[in-house]
């Protein structure tokens, strides 16, 4: 039977979770569960009286061509073991892109298996550029005005500034900032800031161990400056570090040897067409179409 979850499910969702993602970092899953789960949509199927797939959905406000658009979000696939091959996940998906196609025009998912999802009308219209840095490449950068705390509204301010040159990135408010900074401690990740001369917060720099290698997550900077000095700081005594980023910020301009890596990131659908060319006053029929419109490169880096 397919139904909306409950309250009372959560704890079986959760461990439905635990066991469909073995590699996901607990801490993050507790997270997740504890300050997000509730205020998104989770549909899941039961079978022999216990839950056995899932899929959740939450709500964010998108940028998109000049326009503010409730999209929706794609996460937490999982169906038992014992379960799958049996047509779940589909019903699911199938039952959420039709309740989507009520709400909002675009469904956003990771685009970690992107043949999962291509048959739903999926399209991968976002990749990240991976740069791996090496210490030496830091050696002659200070980590001068450099520091670990910044108001709320500093944070806020930086990332619509640095996202004033992009498309198709989430609306951001204070709250989004108060809950990274949950999802910060929860995580025992850390954040590093950049203040110019006249203590104006000019980026921030998300970061983490992941297999004993430093990992920048989301990197906001308004110059390279900022860029250089909080890598500098994040790397510590590790001989090199991760930076994932849009395809349109070209870092090898900062670092010759730098070679990026490219990873297919979002996957997106276009839940209504007909609304879609009324709205923008086109003619597409496609997400590739779609998302052709936009004249500034896309950032999209959330998780969920």
């Amino acid at each position: 039977m397919l139904r909306e979850a409950r309250v009372y499910d959560k704890s079986e969702v959760y461990q439905l979770w635990k066991q469909s993602y073995p590699t996901l970092d607990r801490n993050y899953l507790n997270f997740y569960f504890k300050h997000l789960f509730d205020s998104g949509v989770c549909l899941i199927e039961e079978k022999d009286q216990k839950i056995v797939s899932s899929l959740q959905m939450n709500r964010h406000v998108l940028h998109f061509h000049g326009r503010k658009l409730v999209c929706g979000f794609l996460c937490g696939v999982s169906t038992s073991p014992d379960y799958r091959r049996r047509g779940y996940m589909r019903k699911l998906t199938e039952s959420m892109l039709d309740e989507a196609a009520h709400t909002h025009l675009i469904t956003l998912v990771p685009a970690f298996q992107p043949r999962l999802y291509e048959p739903f009308g999926f399209h991968t219209i976002y990749y990240q550029k991976q740069y791996m840095i090496k210490k030496e490449e830091l050696n002659k950068v200070t980590i001068q005005n450099v520091s670990y705390s910044a108001e709320l509204k500093e944070l806020l301010e930086v990332y619509q500034k640095f996202t004033s040159r992009f498309d198709g990135f989430y609306e951001r408010t204070l709250d989004s900032y108060e809950m990274m900074q949950k999802e910060l401690v929860a995580t025992q990740k850390q954040m590093v800031i950049y203040r110019d001369e006249n203590k104006e917060v000019k980026g921030y720099l998300i970061f983490g161990m992941k297999n004993g290698e430093v990992h920048v997550e989301e990197a906001i900077y308004l110059d390279s400056i900022a860029l250089l000095r909080m890598l500098k700081c994040a790397i510590g005594k590790a001989e090199e570090i991760f930076i994932n980023v849009s395809p349109s910020e070209k870092l090898e301009k900062l670092f010759p040897l730098a070679i990026p890596k490219k990873n297919s990131y979002i996957m997106a659908h276009i839940n209504n067409y007909e609304l879609f060319n009324k709205l923008f006053c086109c003619d597409i029929s496609s997400v590739k179409e779609a998302f052709a419109l936009l004249h500034k490169p896309l950032w999209i880096h959330e998780t969920y």
